[in-house]
């Protein structure tokens, strides 16, 4: 895999879990427990930080 096409997969990655992160956030919103609410924002938080993660290395790689 040349540079070009990592850069290119690594955004597409970017742009999957923002996205995914977005609808999971959206079950904030609606009656859960209070488990699911604490299972919610760790995925949230995971997402937030793979995604922090994947912007250094695409960072790195322009």
């Amino acid at each position: 895999m040349n540079v070009e096409n990592a850069v290119m997969r690594l955004s597409d990655l970017i742009m999957e879990r923002e996205q995914l992160r977005e609808l999971i956030q959206k079950e904030l919103k609606y009656d859960i427990t209070e488990s699911a609410k604490t299972s919610v924002i760790a995925t949230v938080d995971f997402l937030s930080d793979e995604i922090a993660t994947l912007n250094d290395i695409l960072k790195d790689l322009d």
